[in-house]
């Protein structure tokens, strides 16, 4: 797979080691011997890859990553950070601004083009909006987020949206902004119409592009038409332009849980336990399954309670939640719903959320092999949700399940290997 790759780096026998490796394979190679002039050529490049180097005249790595990560042309370029630093904090501050590999210096070259091209085939995930109900942004949802649900998955040049919610924006102006007036075929697909879920369509630049096609995928509700529920927060008396006046094509196809082919992907949903109609989905890519489980509340949390035979009640609510343990089974990837403390729980049973006990046995129930915390609560602050992520993988270790636990955070885009280890 012939790609467009940027090398920063101020070594000059390393700049052309990575040359004549990475044109030999047939890639277009760009370098820049300092920081400064990375991010110069990165935005004016538009890589589909960086080789970054940490230590370096005028802009070390770390602040380039940052300027990377803040342009939306480079937002979801994955960068393979290179260093003779092996220090491990040195190591988790570079993945943690947004770097996406690691590749220890000096190395092999044989491991480089092997980094390389697991880093191109990969599927890359990107959280644009991780909190659930109502946004809340402000200095103490800065790292993990506070804009409301969207997410992208991309694979060999195609993408598949999840939610509208308020984190669209960005992705439409990154989207936008890598677009080079090429018109886009954008598939977005809504777990359900509740605000938080659709609230940032109206401000997805790629709407408002004549030339480009939006496809949008969601369950029907109750009593409503997907397209009438969507357009109706845009009526005038809430926004000033109408669904109509967007410049796009815009297609609605009311999704019932049929398999999808999308480009390389294969798309498939369950119903779900929320108020309203709301679907579950699953997406697998060449090599590696992502599942998205938002606004989730197990079934057998529902049930009333008190029943003659209590045993029975227990086997219809472990029933019920079957349907979502096979949707996710053995997936690479869960997204899922996590938004409540057990402590907060017990006064939210119904509200169509989950506690994250209940998400760490859908995991270990599914066996898959690593999950991402979602769906953030409004209230609960960066260090609330960092508790709350200790607690799932100490969780996981008492249960002696072998599963990463991350939290969902926007910004820096997550890079899957396919048949590869986690």
């Amino acid at each position: 797979m012939a790609a467009r790759i940027l090398v920063i780096e101020d070594q000059e026998d390393i700049r052309n080691l990575l040359h004549a490796l990475l044109v030999a394979e047939g890639h277009e190679v760009e370098h820049a011997s300092d920081g400064r002039l990375g991010v110069a050529k990165a935005q004016a490049m538009g890589p589909d890859l960086i080789l970054l180097d940490l230590m370096m005249p005028q802009m070390h790595g770390y602040e380039v990553i940052q300027h990377l990560r803040a342009a939306p042309k480079t937002q979801r370029v994955p960068i393979i950070v290179m260093s003779v630093k092996s220090y491990p904090s040195d190591q988790r501050k570079a993945l943690d601004m947004g770097g996406t590999l690691f590749l220890q210096k000096p190395f092999d070259p044989k491991v480089l083009l092997a980094t390389v091209r697991a880093a191109l085939r990969s599927t890359l995930i990107t959280f644009w909006g991780t909190r659930g109900s109502i946004a809340s942004p402000g200095a103490e949802t800065a790292r993990y987020g506070g804009n409301t649900p969207c997410v992208s998955i991309e694979h060999s040049g195609s993408m598949v949206i999840f939610d509208a919610g308020t984190g669209i924006r960005k992705l439409g102006v990154a989207i936008q902004s890598g677009a080079q007036g090429r018109s886009q075929d954008i598939h977005l697909f809504l777990s359900h119409t509740h605000w938080d879920h659709i609230q940032g369509l109206p401000f997805f630049a790629p709407a408002y592009v004549a030339g480009n096609r939006l496809q949008i995928f969601g369950p029907r509700s109750a009593a409503k038409p997907l397209e009438q529920v969507v357009a109706g927060q845009m009526e005038s008396e809430y926004f000033p332009v109408a669904l109509s006046d967007m410049a796009a094509s815009i297609e609605f196809e009311e999704y019932r849980g049929q398999s999808k082919a999308v480009g390389p992907f294969l798309v498939s949903a369950e119903y779900v336990n929320h108020p309203g109609v709301t679907l579950a989905y699953r997406v697998d890519a060449p090599g590696l399954s992502v599942a998205y489980a938002t606004d989730v509340e197990p079934y057998r949390r529902r049930l009333p309670g008190g029943a003659p035979d209590m045993e029975a009640e227990a086997i219809l609510g472990r029933e019920l939640d079957s349907g979502m343990v096979k949707l996710v089974s053995g997936v690479d990837v869960l997204i899922a719903d996590a938004q409540y403390l057990p402590e907060e729980y017990a006064a939210k049973v119904g509200w169509g959320h989950t506690c994250y006990l209940d998400t760490v046995e859908l995991a270990i129930a599914a066996k898959v092999k690593r999950l991402v915390l979602f769906s953030h609560d409004p209230a609960h602050d960066d260090a609330s949700v960092d508790r709350k992520l200790q607690a799932c993988r100490a969780l996981m270790l008492e249960r002696g399940a072998d599963i990463e636990v991350l939290a969902a955070a926007e910004g820096a885009p997550m890079l899957v290997a396919a048949n590869a280890p986690l």
